[in-house]
C-alpha cells in the first residue's frame, strides 16, 4: 500500500502539537483514526459523516473529549488522503 497523508498547515502543526505527548490518550485517539482511514479509505466507517462534497469527518473520541479529523481523497492522485482539519468537534473547546 502507497498509501499517505498531506497534511493542511494548521492540522498538521495541531497533529505534531499532540506527538509531543506519544502516550497520551488523545494523541492514541487520533493516530488510530489515522490508521483506520490510512487503512481502507472506502470504507464506510471512515465515511460516516459527509462534511461537505467529497470531505469526511471522522469522529474522536477520548473520554469526554470530542474531536474531528476532516480528511478526503486526493482527486488527482487516489493514493493521497488530504486531511484539512484535527481538531475540537463543533461546540468543544
Amino acid at each position: 500500500m502507497s498509501r499517505r497523508f498531506a497534511f493542511e498547515p494548521a492540522a498538521r502543526e495541531t497533529f505534531l502539537a499532540l506527538r509531543k505527548e506519544a502516550d497520551g490518550p488523545l494523541y492514541l485517539a487520533v493516530r488510530e483514526v489515522r490508521a483506520e482511514i490510512l487503512e481502507n479509505p472506502g470504507h464506510r466507517r471512515v465515511r460516516l459523516l459527509r462534511y461537505r462534497p467529497d470531505t469526511w469527518a471522522l469522529p474522536v473520541r477520548c473520554g469526554d473529549v470530542r474531536w474531528l479529523v476532516l480528511w478526503r481523497q486526493s482527486d488527482g492522485d487516489p493514493d493521497l488522503i488530504e486531511v484539512h482539519y484535527v481538531g475540537p468537534a463543533p461546540g468543544e473547546s
